[in-house]
């Protein structure tokens, strides 16, 4: 729930936000970016690709466009709004129309798209001996999507944002 996501939170954040580490985490962002175009642009070229060729590709370009998005929008909001990316930044865009309904899809493809690029990696690496694995994941994928979503959407706590988070989609005329 919000609380112990928020506990969770606080804890892990001291590294992640730290001058040091927090720069070396967005040039492995950018690096993880890099190299996934690359991999990206060979495996365009293929022929051949099937279903796992191509649920590669597709997870693999939403999972590089959610990155750029997602980590530009967190470092903006922290940094030029000073508005915390905790929990109640990513739930009021799940609580508040019409936002919730651009976001539930752009997370939910974030989030099935890494079990997707995972399933797809293991279908590649191990053949046929992935056997039911790789469907498995995507079925996980798409479970866990629902459940972060509608804990998220106050589907199972009541969310009550905090001042500074209403006021901001206020100021938007929200």
């Amino acid at each position: 729930g919000p609380d112990l996501h928020l506990t969770v939170l606080g804890a892990v954040q001291g590294i992640y936000r730290n001058p040091v580490v927090e720069p070396l985490l967005i040039a492995a962002i950018l690096l993880q970016i890099v190299i996934g175009a690359r991999l990206l642009a060979r495996r365009w070229t293929q022929p051949g690709k099937g279903f796992w060729g191509w649920a590669q590709l597709a997870s693999g370009a939403y999972l590089a466009l959610f990155l750029i998005l997602h980590t530009s929008a967190a470092l903006s909001t922290r940094h030029i709004l000073g508005i915390d990316t905790n929990f109640y930044w990513a739930a009021a865009t799940l609580l508040i129309e019409p936002f919730k309904f651009a976001f539930f899809p752009y997370y939910a493809f974030a989030i099935l798209s890494v079990f997707t690029h995972l399933a797809a990696a293991i279908r590649f690496g191990w053949a046929e001996r992935a056997g039911i694995l790789p469907g498995l994941l995507i079925a996980a994928g798409a479970g866990i999507s629902v459940l972060i979503l509608t804990t998220f959407s106050g589907g199972v706590y009541k969310i009550e944002l905090p001042a500074e988070n209403a006021a901001y989609f206020e100021r938007l005329g929200f």
